[in-house]
């Protein structure tokens, strides 16, 4: 349930202020960056590259990306800013800042189920809006006349539901779109190799807009403090609502000033 909001930072960042070690965990899409129909044309908000080096240069914090994305993708639209700790694919990938790269390896009945629901969208005409990635295939229709969606949706649906028998697939809803991704690793798992890897009096927060995120408040629960970056709220396990971008830049100057890092 959302929190106040200004009590809960105050306190928050109290906290931060005299912490020895933290980290601050971010989705991408919808979170540090607006939504756009071109999915490689999706740049952080004004003002948020800048932040986040400010908190990189802290010797007493750290920024990781937990994203949908692969983690190629992810660095690829924060550049110039390199030697991030990337998450992607829902954390079936993992970006060092030395920049190695490990990947889970998958069931084959998962794998195999993946490229028949490819095979499925590009046979129905709908090549142009796949979005194929380790561990999902997505559809994507934003920017679509909205009167052609249902039928998208209902068509996809009738399509991959029944793949996910004898997998550990699941279908998921987006904003602005469907997937049939592997039920695990999540976003939850990420945020609990990142907190395995810190000393146990670390803090944290994790900032995340999506449905999937929610695995990620789930796993925070008992570490740190939980965000919902969106323009309206809905129903959360986050601990507090901010809206993007003025509020989440408000958010990352209070974490800089709180770690240090001007």
């Amino acid at each position: 349930m959302i929190q106040d909001r200004l009590s809960t930072l105050n306190g928050f960042f109290a906290r931060l202020g005299s912490s020895r070690t933290s980290r601050l965990l971010l989705d991408y899409d919808g979170t540090l960056a607006p939504f756009v129909v071109r999915r490689m044309e999706a740049f952080p908000y004004p003002g948020v590259r800048e932040r986040l080096v400010a908190i990189e240069r802290s010797s007493r914090s750290g920024v990781v990306l937990i994203s949908g994305r692969p983690a190629s993708e992810v660095r690829a639209l924060l550049r110039p800013l390199e030697g991030l700790e990337i998450w992607g694919a829902h954390g079936i990938e993992h970006l060092s800042r030395t920049g190695e790269i490990e990947q889970v390896t998958l069931p084959s009945e998962d794998t195999a189920a993946l490229a028949q629901a490819r095979d499925q969208l590009e046979a129905v005409g709908m090549s142009a809006m796949l979005e194929e990635k380790p561990g999902g295939v997505a559809l994507h229709w934003r920017g679509c006349d909205q009167s052609v969606v249902e039928g998208m949706r209902e068509l996809v649906e009738r399509l991959w539901k029944p793949l996910v028998t004898g997998t550990s697939l699941r279908l998921l809803a987006f904003e602005g779109g469907l997937e049939l991704r592997v039920t695990r690793p999540d976003k939850g798992d990420a945020v609990r190799a990142v907190r395995a890897a810190l000393e146990p009096t670390a803090m944290a927060a994790y900032l995340g807009d999506d449905s999937t995120d929610e695995d990620a408040f789930r796993a925070m629960a008992g570490w740190g403090l939980c965000a919902l970056v969106r323009d309206y709220p809905r129903e959360t396990k986050a601990d507090v609502w901010i809206t993007p971008p003025d509020q989440l830049i408000e958010f990352l100057d209070r974490w800089v000033e709180a770690v240090g890092g001007n």
